[in-house]
């Protein structure tokens, strides 16, 4: 194989990496949504306390607000984690991804990820723009 094949071959390998900025290890797993929609206030404030210790995590104060968020940083972009809660229970978890690199391959590869969540819990996803994807997540 010639110099230029070589170069070809790993550039493209090189982009694909970096266009899939997100893989299934960043997003959120069924499991953890579970156990985040069985907290409470408290329960989810104390844990946000305890991830904040972690290197790639940090605790976000919301204004007018005593529900934490949670922000994980990851190589390349982050997702916030917010929390509504009614009185008694979450209502509804927000996420907000940041992919720098962002793509429709990359939306359509995010809505089968949270779409296999159903029936237990529905989604919506909104792109903000080419940096920002939002998605609610409520039990259906």
């Amino acid at each position: 194989m010639n110099k230029i094949s070589i170069y070809l071959i790993i550039i493209i390998n090189f982009y694909s990496l970096s266009v899939l900025a997100i893989d299934n290890s960043k997003l959120i797993k069924l499991e953890d949504v579970q156990y985040i929609f069985d907290s409470n206030i408290q329960k989810w404030n104390q844990n946000v306390n305890f991830f904040e210790k972690k290197k790639s995590m940090e605790k976000i104060t919301n204004l007018g607000s005593n529900i934490y968020s949670l922000k994980s940083n990851f190589k390349k972009g982050y997702v916030i984690l917010t929390p509504k809660f009614n009185t008694t229970e979450m209502q509804i978890l927000d996420l907000i991804y940041n992919v720098p690199n962002f793509n429709f391959n990359l939306l359509k590869k995010i809505q089968i990820h949270f779409d296999q969540m159903k029936p237990n819990f529905c989604n919506s996803i909104t792109v903000k723009n080419k940096y920002f994807i939002n998605i609610e997540l409520f039990k259906c």
